[in-house]
């Protein structure tokens, strides 16, 4: 489970366009990107973890965990399986509020985030020797508001695969053997990309890092941060927040230089756009602010939680048009999630459509999960008609 901070909107990067010719010239070499150059950033000093400190457990843990992992009765287990059974043992205090933990905090405390639950997984997976590999999963976050920060939670989960496991010959395989780790499982859980374990370690420096923000400690985030950009420089969650904390530093140059930096070389351009955009805003620009804004909605990023929250971000600026386009994504990348129709009916209400939110008040009704909510659905929609038969 990881934490993002978002300071609230973000920009249209310039490019290039090659035209044709007749004699094919020879490829020019790329571009090199290099990450901007911050003095504070630079000279931050602050107590920063090493990987030694992150994934290693304590001389009693790694014992009481091999006596476990080698005990007799679990012999005829496949490796990976026995690790999953340990977990299974120290998950029950994991949530996405937790601490963001290193391993043998969260193996000590039984409880933390999905980011400490994967660390810890790792630092087990280490020890048997059992391989692993990391996912996102787009999950519907926990949002909670902290000196002026909105902060979302996402979701990490591990897959442990059989070390030992041995094609037979002839046979065709899809995969190999594997169990998957997951904390928090949703059936409404829409699956994201793969990640390296830089960017995973990158991750997890961002989670501190994030905490380090929310309490002011500035000097330390960015310390922080500057250990994320060694492990994956193109990370958008690590620009992003580098570009935040510059900007609460009264940097904001250096902050609009980040956000620069993040559209050229970040794969998830969405979260910069928009804070770029409130950047824009802020320094009374506000043409260029509305046209980044304009150009979220050409992308394809598939997060629909992404388009929500800058669909409240329209409302609570009382941008209907804008919220019922955000909202109107979202709702369309996960049509199954009840709360989305919700929020798209009330910024159809607010933008003065009010047919076309009877319809999807009427569908978020039928998606209800619970008799409850589904009167409560149906509530909004007879108060909505009756509203419309007196005006």
């Amino acid at each position: 489970m990881v934490i993002i901070l978002r300071a609230l909107l973000m920009a249209v990067s310039v490019a290039s366009v090659l035209t044709a010719c007749t004699v094919k010239p020879s490829a020019p070499a790329p571009v090199e990107v290099t990450v901007p150059y911050s003095a504070a950033m630079a000279k931050a000093v602050a107590e920063v973890p090493s990987l030694d400190d992150i994934f290693s457990l304590t001389p009693e843990q790694q014992a009481e965990f091999l006596q476990y992992f080698n005990s007799a009765q679990l012999q005829d287990m496949p490796r990976h399986k026995r690790l999953y059974s340990f977990l299974e043992q120290h998950t029950a205090g994991f949530n996405y509020l937790g601490q963001n933990y290193t391993a043998r905090e969260a193996y000590a405390n039984k409880s933390g985030n999905c980011i400490s639950l994967a660390v810890l997984t790792k630092a087990l997976a280490d020890i048997a020797g059992i391989p692993i590999e990391f996912q996102t999963i787009i999950s519907a976050p926990v949002y909670s508001m902290k000196n002026d920060y909105m902060l979302s939670s996402d979701h990490v989960r591990t897959f442990l695969y059989d070390p030992d496991f041995v094609p037979e010959k002839g046979v065709i395989y899809f995969g190999k053997p594997r169990v998957v780790v997951d904390y928090l499982p949703s059936s409404g859980d829409l699956t994201g990309p793969r990640i390296s374990e830089k960017t995973f370690i990158a991750m997890f420096y961002r989670n501190l890092a994030a905490d380090a923000a929310v309490a002011t400690k500035y000097s330390q985030s960015l310390a922080l941060l500057k250990e994320a950009l060694e492990y994956d420089s193109h990370y958008s969650s690590v620009i992003n927040l580098v570009a935040v904390v510059h900007r609460r530093l009264q940097r904001p140059e250096l902050a609009e230089q980040f956000y620069q930096y993040g559209l050229d070389v970040a794969a998830n351009k969405a979260t910069l756009i928009g804070n770029y955009a409130m950047l824009k805003f802020g320094a009374g620009e506000a043409e260029q602010a509305e046209a980044m804004l304009q150009s979220l909605l050409e992308l394809e990023e598939y997060d629909p939680y992404l388009w929500f929250l800058l669909g409240q971000t329209a409302t609570s600026k009382q941008r209907y048009e804008d919220a019922v386009s955000y909202f109107s994504k979202a709702a369309e990348q996960a049509p199954y999630v009840h709360q989305l129709q919700l929020e798209l009916a009330a910024a159809l209400y607010r933008n003065q459509q009010f047919d076309k939110a009877g319809e999807v008040l009427a569908a978020a009704a039928a998606l209800a999960p619970t008799e409850s909510t589904r009167q409560r659905y149906d509530a909004k929609l007879q108060a909505l008609k009756l509203y419309q038969s007196r005006h």
